[in-house]
């Protein structure tokens, strides 16, 4: 009888915790209070301040690793950030750096969000290795919130490298013609390759 009690309540303990799923895991159903985690903790490879410099362009990414982010139904670990983009004639186009420290919900950080993608999803890597991953985010740009869909990919290079790709928008979210506002991010659209600070 003790046994069985203490089956039963081992049942019971193990059926309360939520089902962890390797983040990395393909394209799985995620069942409800399913938690997403960096089981092989990729994500930390990212964290940190990366620069690229080239003359007078800058472009500066500070990361952060957020822990069990509850998506209302499940969980995942995620990354967010802030960034600052100096144009090449010298001008700070963006900065967003000192709000990475706020207190808010991580998802209204200007990046925000980790999704692990494979070298044959987009874009597409032709020099990934097999089995790599990259981190497809999402990437805002503040003055232009909510009016384009911008994503950003995170490529692990090694310890002091790692490779950015900023993603074009497909067009403006809203046609407001009136509103004359750039339908494409101010940070060009192109890969950066940034060294930790």
């Amino acid at each position: 009888m003790k046994n069985t009690i203490l089956l039963l309540l081992f049942l019971v303990i193990v059926s309360c915790k939520a089902q962890i799923i390797p983040m990395n895991n393909d394209h799985v159903e995620i069942p409800d209070g399913a938690y997403l985690k960096d089981t092989e903790n990729f994500l930390d490879k990212f964290i940190g301040t990366w620069k690229y410099q080239n003359g007078n362009e800058q472009f500066t990414i500070i990361l952060k690793k957020k822990l069990k982010y509850n998506f209302d139904g499940y969980y995942s670990d995620i990354l967010y950030g802030e960034y600052k983009y100096i144009n090449p004639s010298g001008q700070i186009v963006i900065n967003t750096l000192d709000k990475i420290d706020l207190i808010i919900d991580e998802l209204k950080h200007n990046i925000s969000d980790a999704m692990f993608i494979s070298n044959n999803e987009f874009p597409k890597c032709t020099n990934c290795g097999i089995g790599e991953f990259r981190i497809k985010s999402f990437f805002d740009d503040p003055d232009i919130s909510g009016l384009i869909n911008c994503r950003i990919v995170f490529r692990y290079i090694n310890p002091t490298t790692i490779k950015v790709k900023v993603l074009g928008s497909n067009g403006r979210v809203t046609n407001n013609p009136n509103d004359n506002l750039p339908d494409q991010p101010r940070v060009p659209a192109i890969e950066y390759t940034m060294i930790k600070q």
